[in-house]
């Protein structure tokens, strides 16, 4: 079997409907994330990565140093001529967006809450499944976000070292907003996950818009709907104002919902992004 972009979708879909931890347990048992996924692919070493050590941080890793490092941690020969970045969409279940929309101006429906705290779980899982299966075939692959002592959080700045969402714009899977929400053609509601592959396979970077911003129609719609007033026309989206409100959630999710996570999302529903890429 070929392994190439189709290959990636259909063992994501395949995994969404079937495995019991993409659902809503404790809840309706409905869907976390919807199967039908986008998966687009960026070269290992294309410019843009160097790129982003100017855009969001020089502690961003490019993806050769962030396999270099594995391998060297693990013994493993290292070579980057061949790697490649596996970025996919997770659209989150429809009923899920209609109640974070509906529910409340200031706090996260419970639906939502759960997809925030389980739907990473799953996310992380898909990345773990997708690697065993590569073993398979005698490919290797790594995924960043899931080794501790690697990926980290710049909390001064809210960026990590390895973001999901950059490597979804290297893929051509979308353009960002004006809430840093990631647009894609299924809508800015959704988690998004990334992990470098050991092979060289077709890159999808003509897919990417030339403007980071290509599908932002700047309708301010999301502005209207921060609870904290974190997002504006002129600074875009303050993450530090952001991530204050979102953290002042935990108590509030904790005694409603009896879980213990923070979450948000208010400007991912109920706009025009929300469910595509909105007509300009």
């Amino acid at each position: 079997m070929d392994i190439n972009k189709d290959w990636f979708i259909n063992k994501i879909n395949l995994f969404l409907k079937n495995d019991a931890r993409n659902k809503l347990s404790k809840l309706d048992g409905s869907y976390i994330f919807e199967p039908n996924v986008l998966v687009g692919i960026a070269d290992g070493n294309d410019i843009i990565y160097t790129n982003y050590k100017e855009i969001i941080g020089d502690f961003h890793l490019t993806p050769s140093e962030a396999y270099e490092w594995h391998c060297k941690k693990n013994n493993i020969e290292f070579n980057n001529k061949n790697l490649s970045v596996i970025a996919y969409i997770l659209p989150i279940n429809q009923d899920t967006k209609i109640e974070n929309s509906n529910y409340s101006e200031k706090m996260p429906s419970e639906r939502w809450a759960h997809t925030r705290l389980f739907g990473e779980q799953v996310n992380r899982d898909i990345q773990k499944f997708l690697i065993e299966e590569l073993k398979k075939f005698g490919i290797y692959a790594f995924a960043p976000a899931l080794d501790e002592k690697l990926f980290n959080v710049n909390r001064s700045i809210w960026a990590s070292n390895w973001s999901h969402r950059h490597n979804c714009f290297a893929a051509g899977l979308g353009s960002f907003g004006l809430s840093d929400g990631f647009i894609n053609p299924r809508g800015k509601a959704m988690r998004c996950g990334s992990f470098i592959i050991d092979l060289k396979l077709p890159t999808d970077s003509l897919n990417r818009p030339s403007d980071p911003y290509e599908f932002c129609t700047n309708c301010g719609e999301c502005i209207s709907r921060c609870p904290a007033k974190a997002i504006s026309f002129g600074k875009r989206h303050d993450k530090i104002i952001c991530a204050q409100h979102v953290g002042s959630s935990v108590p509030f999710i904790k005694k409603n919902y009896g879980i213990d996570i923070y979450g948000c999302g208010l400007c991912q529903v109920g706009v025009a992004c929300s469910n595509g890429i909105p007509n300009k």
